[in-house]
C-alpha cells in the first residue's frame, strides 16, 4: 500500500520503524475513504498510522454507521502501533514474525498485515480458509499451518478442493502423528498440487495436547519421511507454549518458556541426528511463542520465528501479559432496542426502589462469550432479569439509537460472529471487509 505523498510502501514504511514505544503513533495520514470494497485492502484509501480513535469516537461512529444492526469496527490505527511493536521487538531479538491469521477472521485484515511484514508469513488454521485468504494476500506469502488438518479437511482440500496456490505461494501442512503422516503422503498421491507437498512437524512444548512428544515417536516419524521423500518435504518444525496462557504470572511463563525450549532442543537434536539429510539445516523454520509468552523467549537460539496473533488487536486476555505499547483494536457494538425503567425494581410487581441510580436496558445482541463492556462506563448484566440482552446501565447514560460497545478477550472470537468488518482510522471506516464464513460443511 503505497503513501501518496512519498511513495514508500506501507511494508517498507512499517518494517523500517524503530524504536516502536518512543516512535508510537505511527505517520498520521487522516481519514481516509469510506466504502471500500472488499478488494481494496491494499489500497491507499485505508491510510497508514495515526492516533487510535477514542470509545467515544467508537460509540458515534457505531451509531452512525451501524444501520441499526449489531458490529465489530478494527482500529488500523491501533493495528499499525501494535505491528511496529511486534517487528521492532522481533527484529531486535533475531526472530521473523509470522502472524497467527486466526486472530483476524477476515481475508482483508490478514492480507493488511501480511503487506506490512518484511516477509509475508502467516499461521493459518483451517484448511478451509487458505483459498480465500490467499487471493487477497501478497503473492509471495508463505503459510504455516498451526493446527494439524483433520483427515476429512485434508481429503477436502487435497483432493476435491482444487487448491489455487499462487506461483510464489505456499502453504506448510502441520503434521502431529504418524497416522496422520501416512495419510498425508497417501492423499499427495492424488492431489494436482505440485510435488513434494511442503510439510511442518509438530513438537510437544510440554502443554500435553498434541504434537511429537517422545522420541519413539519422532524416530517412527522420520523413517516415515524417509519413505514418502518424492511426496513429503520437510521445512519446519513448530514447537508452541499455549498453557502460558493460563497464568499471567511472570515466573510461571518463564519456566513455561525454558521447558518448553528445552524439549524443543531435544527434539531437533534428534530430528538432526535421525533424519538431518531431509531438510535443510540452514533453511529450516522453527516456529515458536506466540501472543502470550514470546518475551520469555528473547535470546533462544532454538525458535527462529514468533507467531503472536492477539497482540496485533491487542485482545483483553492480554491485560495480564507483555503488553507494552499495545492498543486496543477490536471493538464490537449493540445497538439500544429498549430501556425498560429504573434498576433496581421489585419482580412482578415493576416498583421501583427509591433513589435508584441506573436503569435496565435491552440490546438487539451480546454481549458475545468473552467480551467485556467497554462503553458506556458502569455497564454490566441483568442478573435480576436473566441476563442476555438485558444489561444494566447509568441513568441517562444511553438513548434509543445509542450502541453500547464490548471488547473481545480473544479477538478471533469476537470477530467471529459477524459477517463483516468495519476498518477504520482515526474515527471514520476507511473499508468494510468481509469476513471467513462460518463451519458450513
Amino acid at each position: 500500500m503505497g503513501n501518496a505523498q512519498d511513495g514508500l510502501s506501507r511494508r517498507r514504511f512499517l518494517a523500517g520503524a524503530t524504536g516502536a514505544a518512543a516512535a508510537l503513533p505511527l505517520l498520521s495520514t487522516g481519514a481516509g475513504l469510506a466504502g471500500c470494497s472488499a478488494a481494496d485492502s491494499s489500497s491507499p484509501a485505508t491510510g497508514m498510522g495515526g492516533l487510535p480513535t477514542s470509545l467515544e469516537q467508537l460509540a458515534e461512529l457505531a451509531r452512525q454507521e451501524g444501520r441499526g444492526q449489531p458490529l465489530v469496527m478494527c482500529d488500523l490505527a491501533a493495528v499499525d502501533q501494535n505491528t511496529a511493536v511486534l517487528l521492532n521487538w522481533s527484529r531486535e531479538n533475531g526472530f521473523a514474525l509470522r502472524p497467527a491469521l486466526k486472530s483476524f477472521q477476515s481475508p482483508e485484515l490478514c492480507a493488511y498485515i501480511l503487506q506490512a511484514l518484511p516477509e509475508p508469513r502467516g499461521m493459518v488454521f483451517h484448511l478451509g480458509t487458505v483459498d480465500e485468504m490467499l487471493q487477497a494476500a501478497p503473492p509471495d506469502t508463505d503459510l504455516l499451518m498451526g493446527y494439524p488438518p483433520t483427515v476429512g479437511e485434508l481429503e477436502q482440500y487435497l483432493i476435491k478442493g482444487r487448491p489455487r496456490l499462487g506461483p510464489r505461494q505456499r502453504l506448510r501442512i502441520l503434521i502431529d502423528s504418524v497416522a496422520l503422516a501416512e495419510r498425508t503422503a497417501e492423499l499427495a498421491r492424488a492431489t494436482e498440487l505440485p510435488l513434494p507437498l511442503d510439510v511442518a512437524l509438530e513438537f510437544d512444548s510440554g502443554m500435553g495436547r498434541g504434537g511429537v512428544d517422545s522420541a519413539a515417536e519422532l524416530t517412527a516419524l522420520i523413517r516415515v519421511l524417509e519413505q514418502n521423500r518424492g511426496l513429503l518435504q520437510l521445512g519446519a518444525v513448530l514447537c508452541y507454549d499455549g498453557h502460558a496462557t493460563l497464568n499471567g504470572n511472570a515466573l510461571y511463563r518463564q519456566l513455561v518458556a525454558q521447558t518448553a525450549q528445552d524439549r524443543y532442543a531435544g527434539f531437533l537434536a534428534q530430528l538432526a541426528a535421525e533424519g538431518g539429510h531431509l531438510y535443510d539445516e540452514d533453511t529450516l523454520i522453527r516456529n515458536g511463542p506466540g501472543s502470550s509468552n514470546y518475551r520469555n523467549w528473547a535470546g533462544s537460539d532454538v525458535a527462529n520465528e514468533i507467531s503472536p496473533g492477539s497482540a496485533f488487536m491487542f485482545a483483553g486476555y492480554l491485560g495480564a501479559f507483555d503488553n507494552e505499547g499495545l492498543a486496543p483494536a477490536i471493538t464490537q457494538a449493540s445497538p439500544l432496542m429498549r430501556i425498560t425503567g429504573d434498576h433496581p425494581s421489585v419482580p412482578l410487581t415493576q416498583d421501583t426502589l427509591p433513589g435508584a441510580q441506573e436503569e435496565e436496558v435491552i440490546i438487539k445482541a451480546g454481549p458475545w462469550p468473552g467480551s467485556d463492556f467497554a462503553h458506556p462506563p458502569g455497564m454490566r448484566q441483568d442478573e435480576l432479569s436473566g441476563g442476555g440482552f438485558a444489561l444494566v446501565a447509568p441513568k441517562g447514560a444511553l438513548a434509543l439509537g445509542d450502541y453500547v460497545l464490548m471488547r473481545p478477550q480473544q479477538s478471533g472470537d469476537g470477530i467471529d460472529p459477524f459477517g463483516a468488518l468495519l476498518a477504520i482510522r482515526e474515527g471514520h471506516v476507511v473499508a468494510r471487509w468481509r469476513t471467513f464464513a462460518r463451519w458450513s460443511a
